[in-house]
């Protein structure tokens, strides 16, 4: 009696002689499986399609076999490990995506070069387990999938994550850290960041690459001159991306920063100049209030003590304008412009906090203050493309929120006098209201606060459009289409002077 084919024959529909591994799945570099019925022979070259099918196939039914012990003979052999389970045709989609339009945010890598790496040393796991974090983050940040001729049902963003992180342990990346074992944490990091239940799951991995980063000695400068230039400038980058997360999640969810600056990467011998240009500015931003303004906002606050004068100076040097080079895409410049005045709306939130803020006190210390950055940030932001936002995801909603949350509370610290003015904090907090309400939804309870406030404060004949999603928050209702910025921009040569 012939024996059984196995799954991955079975599925390409050719002869197999039912040996364990067979000679088949041996040749291919494939999982040798018998969970699957038996088929009909068919086509002998292995195609893209048939390799997705056969990984998705067998993690599916090893997920089921899992949850049903007894769906499996107990003398039935276990899977072989392999490598590459996604094609490189489809990976190299992903990461050519990257290097069209995300390199500007994480001015990394050379998508070329890592597809050639993947190419040359394909058996490699911690090359491919790091291509296939990346892919997973590019797709997830830019909302699209991998669509080819060669697949039955689009590729996405979580497929190329458990693909990377089912690489990943098949070999101790925790004692033998790379840069690419760093670089691979951070990307995993920016995956679950994108997903609102994997907040926790987030935060670990940047934490992991964090302490992979230190462990590398990245914080220590004697370490750089132990590497090539070009990895020595990868390193910096990396460093100080983990370093602006470090100090966004440290305002957003209170956790505690260890990193400190170093020195900054150079433009010498960069492909893209102007995308670093435009990366070091926002470094600088994230860098201006120093580790004191940071730790304000973590549980052990009362440890720390920052005078008037010093929020005082921070405030002045955020007000200066950032160089925002002319080549450097939208995507980049919605980032520098937004965290500008998100910083200036933070530190006016902590001089309210320590009583430093006074009805009377002048301009950064004065109640009326957000009006002047909420007027600054829409002065600024008319005239971006609405994907340049969205490709930000969550952290973007929640800097846009603080900047309209303070501007809420002044408004309610200090009625609005009457006024000839056309345009005065009232309708600047309908316009904020309206760009952030047309994002979309990453935090839902961002959204039912900020709508409290502006029912207070505008009253319901005055809530800009969309607003009302936030009591459904159900996505499929955004007709992002039709947004733009400017639509909810009122005319900027009307704007008051503040003194």
């Amino acid at each position: 009696m012939p024996k059984p084919a196995c799954d991955c024959c079975n599925i390409r529909k050719v002869k197999c002689h039912g040996d364990y591994p067979c000679a088949r799945c041996v040749d291919n570099g494939l999982t040798c499986t018998f969970l699957r019925r038996r088929r009909k022979s068919g086509p002998r070259n292995i195609r893209p399609g048939s390799m997705l099918r056969i990984w998705m196939e067998q993690t599916e039914s090893a997920r089921l076999a899992m949850e049903d012990p007894h769906s499996i003979e107990p003398s039935m052999p276990g899977p072989v490990p392999v490598l590459h389970r996604i094609p490189l045709t489809l990976l190299s989609i992903a990461l050519r995506t990257y290097g069209e339009k995300l390199y500007g945010i994480w001015p990394l890598l050379n998508a070329e070069n890592l597809i050639h790496q993947l190419e040359d040393d394909p058996n490699n796991p911690e090359i491919y387990a790091l291509a296939t974090a990346l892919a997973g983050a590019t797709l997830s940040n830019l909302n699209e999938v991998i669509v080819h001729e060669s697949l039955l049902e689009p590729l996405v963003a979580e497929s190329f994550i458990t693909e990377s992180k089912r690489v990943r342990s098949t070999f101790d990346y925790m004692e033998s850290i790379t840069l690419n074992t760093t670089l691979t944490s951070y990307f995993l990091h920016i995956f679950y960041g994108r997903q609102p239940s994997r907040t926790r799951t987030a935060i670990f991995y940047i934490r992991e690459a964090i302490t992979f980063a230190q462990l590398f000695g990245m914080h220590i400068e004697d370490t750089y001159s132990r590497y090539l230039i070009k990895d020595q400038q990868v390193m910096r980058k990396l460093y100080f991306l983990l370093f602006m997360t470090e100090r966004y999640l440290c305002i957003n969810d209170g956790l505690p920063t260890v990193l400190e600056s170093i020195s900054l990467p150079i433009t010498e011998d960069e492909e893209i100049p102007e995308a670093v240009s435009g990366f070091l500015s926002l470094v600088t931003l994230f860098s201006t209030p120093g580790t004191d303004f940071f730790s304000k906002w973590t549980p052990h606050s009362s440890n720390v003590s920052i005078n008037r004068e010093r929020l005082l100076l921070i405030q002045y040097a955020l007000q200066r304008p950032l160089e925002n080079p002319d080549c450097s895409n939208d995507i980049q410049k919605v980032d520098i412009v937004v965290s500008q005045h998100w910083m200036r709306a933070l530190a006016w939130k902590l001089s309210i906090q320590l009583g430093y803020v006074m009805l009377n006190s002048k301009r950064e210390m004065n109640i009326t203050y957000p009006l002047e950055i909420a007027q600054d940030v829409l002065g600024e932001v008319f005239k971006f493309s609405p994907e340049a936002f969205e490709v930000h995801g969550p952290g973007m909603e929640v800097k846009m929120y603080e900047i309209a949350n303070v501007l809420a509370d002044s408004i309610q610290c200090k009625p609005e006098e009457q006024s000839s003015l056309l345009v005065g904090p009232r309708e600047t907090l309908q316009s904020l209201a309206g760009i952030l309400f047309s994002f979309q939804v990453s935090n839902p309870d961002l959204r039912h606060k900020l709508s409290a406030k502006l029912d207070v404060i505008l009253g319901g004949s005055m809530l800009p459009r969309g607003i009302d999603v936030a009591e459904e928050v159900n996505e499929s209702e955004y007709d992002m289409n039709g947004f733009s910025p400017s639509s909810f921009l009122p005319v900027l040569d009307e704007f008051p002077i503040i003194p």
